[in-house]
C-alpha cells in the first residue's frame, strides 16, 4: 500500500487505471483491508442472478449508462443527506482503452463540494497507490490531465487498454 486512507468522512474515490474485473478485486481488497466504507458503483448489467446477490454483498450499486439518469444530481443529493460517505467510480467507464476520461466524476465532485481521491493497482510492482486528497481543478481539462498523470504512473492488468 502506498499513501495513506483519507481521514475525510465525504470524498470520491477516482480509480484508475481500469483494464481488468482484476481490478475490482484488488480494490475491493485494499478497501476493506484498510477499513474503509465506500460504496462501490459498477454497471447495472452485472445486476442480474445471482450475480446481484453477490454485488450486493460487495457493496456494489448499480449504474444505468444506457439512458440519462442524472447521476450527478442523484449522487449529489446522496452526499448532501448523509454525514458520512465515500463513492468509487472509475472515469475510464470501461476496461477497454479510451483516449479521455468521463467528466461525471468530475462534476459530481463539484456539484457535491466533496474532494477526490484518485487510487488504483500497479500489477507490475504488486502495489495499490492511494493519492493524496485534494479539491477538484478549475476545469474539467487539468483535472483530467492529474488523473490521467496518476494512471500513466501505474500499471494496470492490461496495460495496452489504458493510458501509456
Amino acid at each position: 500500500m502506498i499513501g495513506h486512507p483519507p481521514t475525510e468522512k465525504k470524498y470520491l474515490f477516482v480509480a484508475v487505471p481500469h483494464t481488468s474485473n482484476w481490478d475490482f478485486f484488488y480494490g475491493w481488497l485494499a478497501i476493506n483491508a484498510l477499513q474503509l466504507n465506500v460504496k462501490i458503483f459498477a454497471k447495472d448489467v452485472f445486476f442480474v442472478w445471482p450475480l446481484n446477490y453477490l454485488c450486493a454483498w460487495l457493496g456494489v450499486m448499480p449504474v444505468n449508462r444506457r439512458k440519462s439518469t442524472n447521476f450527478v444530481d442523484s449522487m449529489a443529493l446522496m452526499f448532501e443527506e448523509y454525514d458520512s460517505l465515500a463513492a468509487l467510480i472509475t472515469p475510464e467507464g470501461t476496461r477497454a482503452y479510451r483516449p479521455v476520461l468521463k467528466s461525471g466524476y468530475y462534476h459530481l465532485s463539484k456539484k457535491a463540494k466533496v474532494p477526490i481521491v484518485v487510487a488504483g493497482p500497479n500489477f507490475a510492482e504488486k502495489t495499490f497507490t492511494i493519492s493524496p486528497v485534494r479539491d477538484p481543478f478549475a476545469t474539467f481539462e487539468e483535472d483530467e490531465a492529474n488523473v490521467i498523470e496518476f494512471c500513466r504512473s501505474q500499471v494496470g492488468k492490461r496495460p495496452e487498454k489504458t493510458f501509456q
